[in-house]
């Protein structure tokens, strides 16, 4: 006889539904209609973002961050300080264009950050100040 912890779980039922809605506002995932894709996009958000992995390299992250004496990489700014730059008649698409804006300038940061890491790797390989005089010729 096979007994699993879940026989009696019935993920239709009400009870089910709102506390994968409940779950969701916890994690500050949007709402969806289909509560099973809801689930599955909770499953994910835990596993990437709350395992102990990822925990310990936000830690790191972190620590890494505050040692170099530099700002934590999360800042929290009010949607409402955030200029658009343009005008739309609607709230809702003005708001979603603010962040859409700022995911943009976040993820160029991340690639601003990656060219400066990769310049410095070849500066340090390519800018060396001893010159090897066996190489130059001057004039003919």
């Amino acid at each position: 006889m096979s007994c699993s912890v879940f026989h009696w779980l019935t993920v239709d039922s009400a009870d089910f539904k709102v506390g994968v809605t409940s779950l969701a506002k916890l994690l500050q995932i949007p709402s969806h209609p289909d509560h099973l894709l809801l689930l599955k996009t909770i499953s994910i958000v835990i596993k990437e973002r709350l395992s102990s992995g990822a925990i310990e390299k936000a830690k790191v992250k972190q620590a890494k961050a505050t040692s170099q004496g530099s700002k934590p990489s999360s800042v929290s700014i009010p949607l409402s300080k955030v200029t658009l730059g343009f005008s739309t008649d609607d709230e809702g698409t003005a708001e979603a264009a603010k962040i859409l804006r700022l995911l943009h300038i976040h993820d160029l940061r991340e690639l601003q950050d990656a060219v400066n890491q990769a310049i410095v790797a070849v500066q340090q390989i390519t800018a060396n100040p001893k010159t090897d005089t066996k190489l130059g010729k001057v004039g003919r």
